[in-house]
């Protein structure tokens, strides 16, 4: 009856060994969901806020509320192009937030729903108005974000320069004719010898 006894307690501690590290393992998974839970709800929050004032900017284009201000000279924004920029910020912003909503996800998840917001993106980053629009206005993003978004633009960018036609040699001229090569010569009945 003691041996019994003895193996049970033996068991008992070895449950009680397992199960307290498991449940404090627990406890912190737990605990690490709630807070990335209520992150992704402060940021669902302000980022439906700050669409509510990309409308506004959108609709009122001819105000100086976007991220570049009216003054600055080098850009000189016309009513379309500003409307564009608000249109592309609108955008941005939503990839924004399916990045960031999929990049916790598991990965077949990831696969499932992520892999059509990859496709339409690279459809968009190859023009170059959505890059310039990129390049403006990325300081207001999420640094892995911006981060993903560089990648992606560098990658867009380097398969465009692959596939762009080779542009064809210059005739050469009197400042790039190698010595020792002799130039044609202009007929004597050309319009350039009289």
């Amino acid at each position: 009856m003691e041996t019994v006894k003895s193996v049970a307690q033996i068991i008992y501690y070895l449950t009680l060994s397992i199960a307290g590290p498991l449940a404090l393992i627990e406890y912190v998974r737990s605990k690490k969901r709630d807070r990335l839970a209520n992150e992704y709800k402060i940021y669902d929050e302000l980022n439906n806020r700050f669409f509510e004032y990309q409308k506004i900017a959108l609709e009122y284009y001819d105000l100086d509320i976007l991220d570049v201000p009216n003054d600055d000279p080098s850009l000189s924004f016309d009513k379309k192009r500003k409307q564009e920029m608000v249109a592309y910020s609108i955008l941005f912003s939503l990839f924004e937030r399916a990045f960031l909503m999929f990049d916790h996800q598991e990965e077949k998840f990831q696969l499932r729903q992520w892999s059509g917001w990859k496709h339409f993106l690279n459809d968009f980053i190859r023009r170059q108005n959505v890059r310039t629009a990129w390049s403006l206005s990325k300081g207001t993003y999420d640094t892995g974000f911006q981060a993903f978004m560089d990648s992606k633009i560098a990658e867009v960018q380097s398969r465009l320069a692959a596939v762009a036609p080779p542009v064809p040699p210059s005739e050469p001229t009197a400042a790039t004719t190698p010595p020792g090569i002799l130039k044609p010569s202009i007929p004597s009945n050309s319009p350039r010898s009289a």
